[in-house]
């Protein structure tokens, strides 16, 4: 269901970065098309793969868990890049009350991010520990969570969902999937691939993260 969810979003994102594609560099429109489309195809592998196997498959091996939570807590840091690494950096205290009204949903987006880090840390201790069962349904919680419309800043990847419901979702919806795909691969659903595809995600989210902050891109 919540997969389904990021299939529509993506699937809007794609369609909407179509009718603004004049407004990126010629260059960027096939990468960004390209790494949509390819995001597009792995949520869609999940919802078929789940249903078919959740039930006939083993948690992975210790390694492979390990690097399951270590590439969940990094898709995190990974997504800050987007808004310039904060709330991860220092400035963040001089630059927290400067904030303008018109971005207050700024500051919820950068708690979510510091918070969303911290449960995954919590969630990757508990699973250590042998609360797999919750630990992997938090992750699910969380995925929700992160799809809540969290960021009004003015660009033309947010600028139509700002303008239906007044923030986008946008910012979350990579880690939402990765931490979806994450709950599949805890299950023993294909966690080589798994592992694969999210170091994949997040390296792509983290690109364009710096594509923003070096002006690159937007």
């Amino acid at each position: 269901m919540f997969l389904s969810l990021n299939l529509l979003i993506s699937t809007i994102t794609a369609w909407d970065f179509l009718s603004a594609c004049e407004n990126y560099h010629p260059w960027f429109v096939p990468v960004f098309l390209s790494a949509i489309g390819l995001l597009i195809c792995i949520i869609c592998f999940y919802i078929w793969q789940l249903p078919r196997t959740l039930e006939h498959v083993k948690p992975p091996v210790k390694y492979q868990a390990l690097l399951i939570w270590l590439l969940l807590v990094l898709s995190v840091l990974c997504t800050s890049a987007l808004h310039k690494f904060y709330p991860f950096r220092p400035a963040v205290l001089t630059f927290w009350p400067r904030i303008p009204d018109h971005l207050h949903l700024l500051k919820y987006n950068y708690l979510l991010t510091a918070v969303s880090l911290v449960v995954i840390l919590i969630l990757a201790i508990l699973y250590a520990f042998g609360r797999r069962s919750q630990a992997v349904a938090g992750l699910v919680i969380l995925a929700v969570i992160m799809l809540v419309p969290n960021d009004n800043c003015d660009n033309f990847f947010n600028r139509s969902w700002i303008q239906w419901i007044g923030a986008s979702p946008l910012m979350f919806m990579p880690n939402s999937v990765v931490l979806l795909i994450g709950y599949c691969a805890l299950h023993g659903i294909w966690p080589r691939v798994s592992i694969l595809l999210i170091a994949a995600i997040n390296m792509g989210v983290f690109m364009l993260g710096l594509g923003h902050v070096t002006g690159i891109v937007w």
